[in-house]
């Protein structure tokens, strides 16, 4: 008995040993793929050294290229053998050592930094599409809550058999656009009478904050108003609100959910005779930021986007920006026909322009020149930058901003060439049209910069030459199809690997053809033409234009990015960088939820992979475009950026090879590095490894533990994306 006694616990302090030694590995190990391996080992052992604990340990097989096939066998603690956990442990380190790791160097020539770097080259674009703004940066959670569809759409009837009951529309009792919804009940009822809606996530613990807009047309009511987690009287909280008569009252409510559901519901119900008016109800999390969503609007800061576009987009080209301001609950709620979905006009000019001092981004606005006038674009610029003593801007000033937003950007509509597009015309109509808008918004004020609609081959052959004069952009936009969906089938992910090296250079290929175009205009001899520029203000990666959300997804277009899709647009931002002679603006499109860098899914809110390449990138890589070459044919995508004032140069590095690591040799020439001031590599496990809300992060940035000289080379692991700032003397 003592022998077993003896025999377990040098068992356990050898597990012990091996943990601590597979940590050190794990940190120590430079591919990322492997070092996870490690930590699974390591975590396989943990299990084993806790009590009553369902006992596994995983063996290891190694296949080729140092990929690892995991064997489950269940083992009783008494029958470890250490001698099989040294043995994983040494063929998982020995896969990690003899893996493909191979040298090169990079070598950038500061004598010859080219064009400087246009800070908005980071830039982003929101638009009223799907769960962009709604649910994404706003944070209403309820849908259609100013009641614009009639009931049995978004909002259901509860009517119990046999009971004296209507919800419909009533435009007596109009309080934002044409009708209210009206709730009458003739009779008593046992069971309650009312109106609900469906499928909102709500998060165990969490606080919603909300308030409703009724009235009673016979005399004073009583209104219940619910939230449900489940389905019988324990899962719901009830607020019970007196309604003393016809005039509109605001009253508020607050609830805590008792537990995390997909499936929660939000009802307004009666059981006494009565007629009600409800003008608006809203509901939000309670800790929202002037009706934002606090956790969205930490991810964007991160992101720090220079300047954002909105409010589109197909979106703009039927959009009144005079629906979207004054008081909101009191403002039209509208069908917009460019994404077919109910538009509650929540997020107006003013919200936007909110939002963009919150998180400390520039806005660029769009006008609507598909069905709207340039009269009202007219409206829009002296809104936003009149005096206070001006038509529109004492309009302002009475809806709570006397002192004019600062806006410099706007754009003159958006692919108007696209037969998709609301009041598409010909190159020719467009072309007057751009002029004839231009010349009524500056004479509100003269000083607003303009982006042209462009688009490469004709309609930049007629847009250039008789617009020119009145732009300081032209505007180009670019989408690669992906074709995949999010998660991948095994054969999928396959597949996905042999081709990466095409896909991985899509994006940029995409880009180069959109310079190409710009470029080749500018020296025919027209001086309106040369002093133009380029902005990409929209550009990204779609699974396709089929608006079916990816697995993770709830709304449209929520396609999910992987790793190797952020490697695609890291590439493509090299492009932008490298064309800095050309390109003065480039806006990622979208930012939240909409083919994102942000998602969100509940209460939930993650930075997507690109999100990642993103908030590297900006921070760092500024200053003058340096050439850069690299050596032995190596699958690296590199950029560097030199600021002399501060002796700063940047690297971005990128690993586009799926199973080869490199170690790389950095060579300045005359320059030494003499600080290493932030070294940050984004890696996953696999390219098909993706971000999903309330789930920890597969894609992530990790920072790298560098020699401050740089003295030795710099280890960039397979499908990584390695991003440098370096003191150099």
């Amino acid at each position: 008995m003592l022998l077993g006694h003896n025999l377990f616990h040098f068992k356990m302090n050898l597990c012990n040993t091996m943990k601590q030694a597979l940590s050190a590995e794990a940190s120590a190990c430079s591919q990322p793929l492997l070092a996870n391996l490690l930590k699974d080992l390591q975590g396989n052992l943990e299990k084993h050294l806790q009590p009553r604990v369902s006992r596994n340990l995983s063996c290891s097989d190694i296949e080729p290229r140092g990929k690892i096939l995991f064997v489950d066998k269940r083992l009783n603690m008494n029958r470890i053998k250490p001698i099989h956990v040294l043995l994983n442990l040494f063929l998982v380190v020995a896969a990690a050592r003899s893996a493909d790791v191979r040298t090169c160097s990079l070598t950038a020539d500061v004598d010859r930094a080219g064009p400087a770097i246009s800070p908005y080259l980071y830039g982003q674009f929101i638009e009223h599409l799907g769960r962009c703004i709604r649910d994404g940066i706003w944070a209403e959670k309820l849908r259609d809550r100013k009641f614009l569809l009639e009931p049995g759409k978004t909002w259901q009837v509860l009517k119990p058999e046999g009971a004296a009951f209507e919800a419909f529309h009533d435009p007596a009792g109009a309080y934002a656009g044409n009708h209210c919804m009206a709730m009458e009940l003739r009779a008593p009822s046992a069971a309650p009478c009312g109106i609900v809606q469906t499928n909102i996530i709500l998060t165990a613990g969490k606080e919603y904050s909300g308030y409703i807009v009724l009235a009673s047309l016979r005399g004073p009511a009583k209104v219940q108003v619910r939230l449900h987690w489940g389905e019988n009287d324990e899962t719901r909280q009830s607020a019970i609100i007196n309604v003393p008569d016809s005039r509109y009252r605001k009253v508020p409510f607050r609830f805590r959910a008792g537990a995390t559901t997909d499936a929660g519901k939000f009802s307004v119900c009666m059981t006494e005779p009565g007629l009600l008016w409800i003008g608006c109800v809203s509901l939000m999390p309670a800790d929202n930021k002037d009706g934002m969503r606090t956790d969205t609007l930490a991810l964007i800061r991160k992101l720090g986007p220079p300047i954002t576009r909105w409010p589109g987009g197909n979106f703009v080209s039927g959009y009144s920006w005079k629906d979207g301001i004054g008081e909101r609950d009191r403002r039209p709620p509208r069908w917009e026909r460019a994404w077919n979905d109910v538009e509650d006009n929540d997020f107006g000019v003013d919200d936007f322009l909110r939002f963009c001092e919150m998180v400390g981004t520039e806005p660029y606005i769009a006008v609507n020149t598909g069905l709207g006038s340039a009269a009202d674009a007219a409206d829009e610029v002296e809104y936003v930058t009149g005096s206070p003593q001006s038509r529109w801007g004492a309009v302002r000033a009475q809806n709570g901003r006397r002192s004019p937003y600062k806006v410099t950007w706007w754009g003159i509509g958006n692919e108007m060439y696209g037969d998709w597009q609301l009041g598409h015309v010909s190159v020719e109509r467009y072309a007057a049209r751009h002029n004839a808008f231009v010349a009524a918004m500056k004479a509100r004020n003269p000083a607003i910069k303009i982006i042209a609609v462009g688009s490469p081959g004709r309609w930049n052959d007629v847009i250039l030459p008789q617009c020119a004069a009145n732009m300081d952009l032209l505007s180009a936009h670019h989408y690669s199809e992906r074709k995949l969906r999010v998660p991948l089938s095994p054969s999928e992910a396959v597949e996905y690997e042999r081709n990466f090296d095409n896909w991985s250079g899509d994006v940029a290929a995409g880009i180069r053809r959109l310079v190409s175009d710009f470029r080749q205009r500018l020296d025919k001899g027209d001086n309106n033409v040369k002093k133009v520029r380029l902005a990409i203000d929209e550009w990204g990666i779609v699974r396709d234009w089929n608006s079916a959300p990816d697995g993770p997804g709830v709304g449209a277009f929520e396609h999910y990015y992987m790793l190797g899709d952020a490697i695609a647009a890291a590439r493509a931002l090299h492009e932008i960088l490298r064309c800095s002679d050309v390109v003065a603006m480039a806006n990622w499109a979208q930012t939240v939820n909409v083919i994102a860098t942000i998602k969100t899914r509940g209460d939930h809110a993650v930075l997507d992979p690109v999100g990642h390449v993103l908030a590297a990138y900006k921070p760092s890589v500024a200053g003058a475009i340096v050439p850069v070459t690299i050596s032995d044919q190596a699958k690296i995508d590199a950029v560097a950026a030199w600021n002399p004032k501060k002796h700063r140069l940047a690297l971005g590095l990128i690993n586009y090879s799926p199973d080869i690591s490199y170690d790389m040799n950095i060579r300045l020439g005359s320059l030494r590095p003499t600080r290493v001031l932030t070294a940050s590599q984004i890696d996953g496990p696999s390219l098909d490894a993706t971000n999903v809300p309330g789930k920890p992060e597969q894609v992530t940035t990790r920072s790298l533990n560098l020699p401050n000289t740089l003295d030795g080379p710099v280890p960039l692991p397979p499908h990584s994306i390695t991003v440098l700032e370096l003191e150099c003397r």
